[in-house]
Protein backbone atom coordinates (compact mmCIF):
# COMPACT_ATOMS: atom_id res chain seq x y z
CA UNK A 1 0.00 0.00 0.00
CA UNK A 2 1.33 3.44 -0.91
CA UNK A 3 2.61 5.17 2.24
CA UNK A 4 0.17 8.10 2.38
CA UNK A 5 -2.85 5.79 2.15
CA UNK A 6 -1.69 3.61 5.03
CA UNK A 7 -3.28 3.92 8.46
CA UNK A 8 -1.48 6.10 11.02
CA UNK A 9 -2.10 7.60 14.43
CA UNK A 10 -2.26 11.18 13.17
CA UNK A 11 1.14 12.09 14.63
CA UNK A 12 3.57 9.57 13.15
CA UNK A 13 2.65 9.54 9.47
CA UNK A 14 5.42 7.63 7.74
CA UNK A 15 8.74 5.88 8.17
CA UNK A 16 11.69 5.95 5.80
CA UNK A 17 14.92 3.99 5.68
CA UNK A 18 17.56 5.10 3.18
CA UNK A 19 20.80 3.26 2.45
CA UNK A 20 23.70 4.90 0.58
CA UNK A 21 25.98 2.55 -1.34
CA UNK A 22 28.82 2.91 -3.85
CA UNK A 23 30.62 0.47 -6.14
CA UNK A 24 34.13 -0.54 -5.19
CA UNK A 25 37.02 1.02 -7.15
CA UNK A 26 34.60 3.32 -9.04
CA UNK A 27 34.60 7.14 -8.79
CA UNK A 28 31.65 8.76 -7.09
CA UNK A 29 29.00 10.11 -9.52
CA UNK A 30 30.38 13.66 -9.40
CA UNK A 31 33.72 12.32 -10.69
CA UNK A 32 32.44 9.55 -12.94
CA UNK A 33 32.88 10.06 -16.68
CA UNK A 34 30.82 7.12 -18.02
CA UNK A 35 27.70 7.11 -15.87
CA UNK A 36 25.60 5.16 -18.37
CA UNK A 37 27.61 1.95 -18.11
CA UNK A 38 27.65 1.98 -14.30
CA UNK A 39 23.97 2.94 -14.15
CA UNK A 40 23.01 -0.02 -16.34
CA UNK A 41 25.05 -2.34 -14.13
CA UNK A 42 23.22 -1.03 -11.07
CA UNK A 43 19.74 -1.36 -12.58
CA UNK A 44 20.57 -4.87 -13.84
CA UNK A 45 21.33 -5.93 -10.25
CA UNK A 46 17.57 -5.66 -9.64
CA UNK A 47 15.91 -6.05 -13.04
CA UNK A 48 18.01 -9.10 -14.04
CA UNK A 49 18.19 -10.70 -10.62
CA UNK A 50 16.60 -14.04 -9.73
CA UNK A 51 14.55 -12.30 -7.06
CA UNK A 52 10.82 -11.60 -7.32
CA UNK A 53 11.87 -7.94 -7.10
CA UNK A 54 12.87 -8.03 -10.77
CA UNK A 55 9.19 -7.94 -11.80
CA UNK A 56 8.13 -5.40 -9.20
CA UNK A 57 10.33 -2.49 -10.31
CA UNK A 58 10.14 -0.08 -13.25
CA UNK A 59 13.18 1.90 -14.40
CA UNK A 60 12.75 5.63 -15.11
CA UNK A 61 15.63 7.39 -16.86
CA UNK A 62 15.62 11.04 -15.81
CA UNK A 63 16.66 12.21 -19.27
CA UNK A 64 13.34 10.91 -20.60
CA UNK A 65 11.21 12.69 -17.99
CA UNK A 66 10.00 16.28 -18.15
CA UNK A 67 10.86 18.78 -15.45
CA UNK A 68 7.32 18.62 -14.09
CA UNK A 69 7.39 14.81 -14.00
CA UNK A 70 10.61 14.84 -12.02
CA UNK A 71 9.23 17.46 -9.65
CA UNK A 72 6.11 15.32 -9.17
CA UNK A 73 8.30 12.34 -8.27
CA UNK A 74 10.02 14.51 -5.68
CA UNK A 75 6.67 15.56 -4.23
CA UNK A 76 5.73 11.88 -3.94
CA UNK A 77 9.08 11.25 -2.18
CA UNK A 78 10.36 8.92 -4.92
CA UNK A 79 13.46 10.95 -5.80
CA UNK A 80 15.41 13.63 -3.95
CA UNK A 81 15.07 17.34 -4.87
CA UNK A 82 18.70 17.20 -6.08
CA UNK A 83 17.64 14.94 -8.95
CA UNK A 84 15.12 17.36 -10.47
CA UNK A 85 17.81 18.97 -12.63
CA UNK A 86 19.62 15.69 -13.30
CA UNK A 87 19.53 14.08 -16.76
CA UNK A 88 22.14 11.39 -16.16
CA UNK A 89 20.59 9.51 -13.28
CA UNK A 90 17.70 7.07 -13.05
CA UNK A 91 15.34 5.65 -10.47
CA UNK A 92 13.81 2.23 -9.95
CA UNK A 93 10.31 2.42 -8.44
CA UNK A 94 8.18 -0.51 -7.32
CA UNK A 95 4.49 -0.83 -8.13
CA UNK A 96 3.05 0.52 -4.88
CA UNK A 97 5.71 3.25 -4.59
CA UNK A 98 6.98 2.06 -1.21
CA UNK A 99 10.46 1.40 -2.62
CA UNK A 100 12.65 3.55 -4.83
CA UNK A 101 16.30 3.10 -5.77
CA UNK A 102 17.96 6.31 -6.95
CA UNK A 103 20.91 5.70 -9.26
CA UNK A 104 23.68 8.28 -9.73
CA UNK A 105 22.46 10.74 -7.15
CA UNK A 106 25.21 11.88 -4.73
CA UNK A 107 26.11 8.20 -4.36
CA UNK A 108 25.85 5.40 -6.93
CA UNK A 109 22.88 3.94 -5.04
CA UNK A 110 20.33 5.54 -2.73
CA UNK A 111 17.96 2.75 -1.70
CA UNK A 112 14.80 4.03 -0.01
CA UNK A 113 11.95 2.23 1.74
CA UNK A 114 9.00 4.38 2.80
CA UNK A 115 6.04 3.01 4.73
CA UNK A 116 2.95 4.53 6.26
CA UNK A 117 2.85 4.84 10.04
CA UNK A 118 5.51 3.86 12.56
CA UNK A 119 7.45 0.96 11.05
CA UNK A 120 11.19 1.46 11.56
CA UNK A 121 12.07 -2.20 12.10
CA UNK A 122 9.87 -3.41 9.25
CA UNK A 123 11.26 -0.81 6.84
CA UNK A 124 14.86 -1.63 7.76
CA UNK A 125 14.30 -5.38 7.32
CA UNK A 126 12.96 -4.78 3.81
CA UNK A 127 15.80 -2.38 2.93
CA UNK A 128 18.32 -4.95 4.13
CA UNK A 129 16.78 -7.66 1.92
CA UNK A 130 16.79 -5.45 -1.19
CA UNK A 131 20.37 -4.43 -0.40
CA UNK A 132 21.35 -8.11 -0.25
CA UNK A 133 19.79 -8.75 -3.67
CA UNK A 134 21.82 -5.95 -5.22
CA UNK A 135 25.01 -7.07 -3.51
CA UNK A 136 24.73 -10.52 -5.10
CA UNK A 137 26.00 -8.97 -8.35
CA UNK A 138 27.75 -5.84 -7.05
CA UNK A 139 30.82 -5.25 -4.89
CA UNK A 140 30.34 -2.31 -2.54
CA UNK A 141 33.02 0.16 -1.46
CA UNK A 142 33.60 -0.86 2.15
CA UNK A 143 36.35 -0.22 4.69
CA UNK A 144 36.83 -2.24 7.90
CA UNK A 145 37.34 0.96 9.91
CA UNK A 146 34.94 3.39 8.22
CA UNK A 147 32.23 1.03 7.01
CA UNK A 148 30.41 1.82 3.74
CA UNK A 149 32.25 4.59 1.88
CA UNK A 150 30.06 7.45 0.69
CA UNK A 151 30.46 10.68 -1.28
CA UNK A 152 29.64 12.72 1.83
CA UNK A 153 31.63 11.68 4.95
CA UNK A 154 28.56 12.23 7.16
CA UNK A 155 26.94 9.18 5.54
CA UNK A 156 29.91 6.82 6.02
CA UNK A 157 29.59 3.89 8.39
CA UNK A 158 26.21 2.23 8.06
CA UNK A 159 25.28 4.55 5.19
CA UNK A 160 21.81 4.58 6.72
CA UNK A 161 19.38 7.40 7.37
CA UNK A 162 16.33 6.42 9.35
CA UNK A 163 13.57 9.02 9.49
CA UNK A 164 10.03 9.42 10.70
CA UNK A 165 7.64 12.05 9.33
CA UNK A 166 5.62 13.58 12.15
CA UNK A 167 2.55 15.81 12.12
CA UNK A 168 3.02 18.35 14.93
CA UNK A 169 0.37 21.08 14.49
CA UNK A 170 -0.44 21.49 18.21
CA UNK A 171 3.20 22.17 19.07
CA UNK A 172 3.24 24.75 16.27
CA UNK A 173 -0.01 26.38 17.47
CA UNK A 174 1.21 26.61 21.09
CA UNK A 175 4.52 28.13 19.98
CA UNK A 176 6.56 25.30 21.49
CA UNK A 177 7.83 23.60 18.33
CA UNK A 178 11.23 25.32 18.18
CA UNK A 179 11.97 24.68 21.85
CA UNK A 180 10.96 21.02 21.63
CA UNK A 181 12.98 20.28 18.50
CA UNK A 182 15.99 22.25 19.75
CA UNK A 183 16.08 20.10 22.89
CA UNK A 184 17.02 17.07 20.78
CA UNK A 185 19.62 18.79 18.59
CA UNK A 186 22.55 17.53 20.66
CA UNK A 187 21.50 13.90 20.42
CA UNK A 188 22.62 13.26 16.85
CA UNK A 189 19.13 13.99 15.53
CA UNK A 190 18.30 16.14 12.48
CA UNK A 191 14.98 17.90 11.89
CA UNK A 192 13.96 18.80 8.34
CA UNK A 193 10.89 19.73 6.35
CA UNK A 194 8.59 17.37 4.47
CA UNK A 195 10.93 16.99 1.48
CA UNK A 196 14.19 16.70 3.39
CA UNK A 197 17.23 18.91 3.74
CA UNK A 198 16.69 22.58 2.96
CA UNK A 199 12.89 22.39 2.82
CA UNK A 200 10.25 24.00 5.03
CA UNK A 201 7.96 22.15 7.41
CA UNK A 202 4.79 23.01 5.47
CA UNK A 203 1.59 21.69 6.98
CA UNK A 204 3.40 21.16 10.32
CA UNK A 205 5.11 18.10 8.83
CA UNK A 206 8.61 17.41 10.14
CA UNK A 207 11.14 14.71 9.28
CA UNK A 208 13.02 13.49 12.34
CA UNK A 209 16.14 11.49 11.42
CA UNK A 210 19.54 10.38 12.62
CA UNK A 211 22.48 12.60 11.71
CA UNK A 212 25.21 10.16 12.81
CA UNK A 213 25.92 7.03 10.76
CA UNK A 214 29.49 6.22 11.87
CA UNK A 215 30.24 4.32 15.08
CA UNK A 216 26.72 2.98 15.57
CA UNK A 217 25.04 -0.14 14.24
CA UNK A 218 21.82 0.04 12.25
CA UNK A 219 19.83 -1.24 15.21
CA UNK A 220 21.41 1.28 17.59
CA UNK A 221 20.47 4.10 15.21
CA UNK A 222 16.88 2.87 15.03
CA UNK A 223 16.53 2.47 18.80
CA UNK A 224 17.95 5.96 19.43
CA UNK A 225 15.53 7.46 16.93
CA UNK A 226 12.61 5.64 18.54
CA UNK A 227 13.37 7.25 21.91
CA UNK A 228 13.28 10.75 20.39
CA UNK A 229 10.18 10.11 18.26
CA UNK A 230 8.27 8.69 21.22
CA UNK A 231 9.12 11.73 23.35
CA UNK A 232 8.08 14.20 20.65
CA UNK A 233 4.87 12.24 20.07
CA UNK A 234 4.02 12.47 23.79
CA UNK A 235 4.66 16.22 23.73
CA UNK A 236 2.35 16.68 20.73
CA UNK A 237 -0.39 14.72 22.51
CA UNK A 238 0.00 16.92 25.59
CA UNK A 239 -0.19 20.08 23.45
CA UNK A 240 -3.40 18.80 21.82
CA UNK A 241 -4.96 18.12 25.22
CA UNK A 242 -3.96 21.58 26.45
CA UNK A 243 -5.57 23.27 23.44
CA UNK A 244 -8.81 21.34 23.98
CA UNK A 245 -8.88 21.99 27.73
CA UNK A 246 -7.80 25.65 27.79
CA UNK A 247 -8.71 27.10 24.38
CA UNK A 248 -11.44 24.80 23.13
CA UNK A 249 -13.71 27.34 21.42
CA UNK A 250 -10.93 29.20 19.59
CA UNK A 251 -9.16 25.96 18.78
CA UNK A 252 -12.18 24.14 17.32
CA UNK A 253 -13.33 27.30 15.52
CA UNK A 254 -9.96 27.55 13.75
CA UNK A 255 -10.10 23.92 12.61
CA UNK A 256 -13.72 24.11 11.47
CA UNK A 257 -13.05 27.29 9.48
CA UNK A 258 -10.24 25.52 7.60
CA UNK A 259 -12.59 22.65 6.85
CA UNK A 260 -15.24 25.06 5.55
CA UNK A 261 -12.81 26.90 3.27
CA UNK A 262 -11.50 23.65 1.80
CA UNK A 263 -15.03 22.38 1.17
CA UNK A 264 -16.14 25.48 -0.72
CA UNK A 265 -13.08 27.33 -2.07
CA UNK A 266 -12.94 27.92 -5.83
CA UNK A 267 -9.22 28.66 -5.82
CA UNK A 268 -6.55 27.74 -3.27
CA UNK A 269 -2.75 27.96 -3.29
CA UNK A 270 -0.49 25.06 -2.42
CA UNK A 271 0.65 26.73 0.80
CA UNK A 272 -2.92 27.45 1.93
CA UNK A 273 -3.98 23.90 1.10
CA UNK A 274 -1.15 22.33 3.11
CA UNK A 275 -1.86 24.48 6.16
CA UNK A 276 -5.63 23.90 6.11
CA UNK A 277 -5.38 20.19 5.30
CA UNK A 278 -3.01 19.88 8.25
CA UNK A 279 -5.63 21.47 10.49
CA UNK A 280 -8.38 19.24 9.10
CA UNK A 281 -6.17 16.20 9.69
CA UNK A 282 -5.75 17.33 13.29
CA UNK A 283 -9.51 17.84 13.69
CA UNK A 284 -10.20 14.43 12.23
CA UNK A 285 -7.70 12.70 14.52
CA UNK A 286 -9.22 14.42 17.56
CA UNK A 287 -12.79 13.50 16.62
CA UNK A 288 -13.85 17.11 15.95
CA UNK A 289 -14.57 16.47 12.26
CA UNK A 290 -15.57 13.25 10.54
CA UNK A 291 -14.15 13.05 7.01
CA UNK A 292 -15.58 10.31 4.82
CA UNK A 293 -14.22 11.51 1.52
CA UNK A 294 -12.48 9.56 -1.21
CA UNK A 295 -9.04 10.78 -0.06
CA UNK A 296 -7.52 11.46 3.33
CA UNK A 297 -6.20 14.96 4.13
CA UNK A 298 -2.63 13.59 3.91
CA UNK A 299 -3.27 12.08 0.47
CA UNK A 300 -4.76 15.38 -0.67
CA UNK A 301 -1.60 17.19 0.52
CA UNK A 302 0.46 14.97 -1.77
CA UNK A 303 -1.96 14.92 -4.71
CA UNK A 304 -2.48 18.71 -4.64
CA UNK A 305 1.24 19.60 -4.73
CA UNK A 306 2.04 21.92 -7.68
CA UNK A 307 3.68 19.45 -10.07
CA UNK A 308 1.35 16.58 -9.17
CA UNK A 309 -1.78 18.68 -9.72
CA UNK A 310 -0.36 20.18 -12.91
CA UNK A 311 0.73 16.86 -14.39
CA UNK A 312 1.84 17.21 -18.02
CA UNK A 313 -0.61 20.04 -18.74
CA UNK A 314 1.82 22.89 -17.99
CA UNK A 315 -0.91 24.79 -16.14
CA UNK A 316 -0.48 28.37 -14.98
CA UNK A 317 -0.42 29.03 -11.20
CA UNK A 318 -4.01 30.33 -11.36
CA UNK A 319 -5.18 27.21 -13.25
CA UNK A 320 -3.42 24.98 -10.72
CA UNK A 321 -5.12 26.82 -7.84
CA UNK A 322 -8.53 26.20 -9.42
CA UNK A 323 -7.79 22.53 -10.15
CA UNK A 324 -6.42 22.05 -6.62
CA UNK A 325 -9.56 23.52 -5.05
CA UNK A 326 -11.74 21.30 -7.25
CA UNK A 327 -9.73 18.18 -6.29
CA UNK A 328 -10.09 18.96 -2.59
CA UNK A 329 -13.81 19.85 -2.80
CA UNK A 330 -14.62 16.59 -4.59
CA UNK A 331 -12.51 14.28 -2.42
CA UNK A 332 -12.35 15.65 1.13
Amino acid sequence: MIWYNDLNDGIILSTRIRLARNIDKTPFPSRLKDKTKVREMLSDSILKSNSTLSKDFTLYELSKLSQSEKTAMTEEHLISPQMINDNEGAVLVNKDKTMSIMLMEEDHIRLQIIKGGYALDEAYDLADKVDDVMEESLTYAFDEKFGYLTACPTNAGTGMRASVMMHLPALVMTGNISRVLQSFSGMGIAVRGMYGEGTNADGALYQISNSITLGLSEQEIIEKLKVVVNKISDMEKQAREMLMNNRKDDFTDKLMRSYGILKYAVKITSQEAKTMLSEVMLAQNMGIIECNGKMTPLELMIKSAPSVIGGKDNLSPDERDKKRAELIRENL
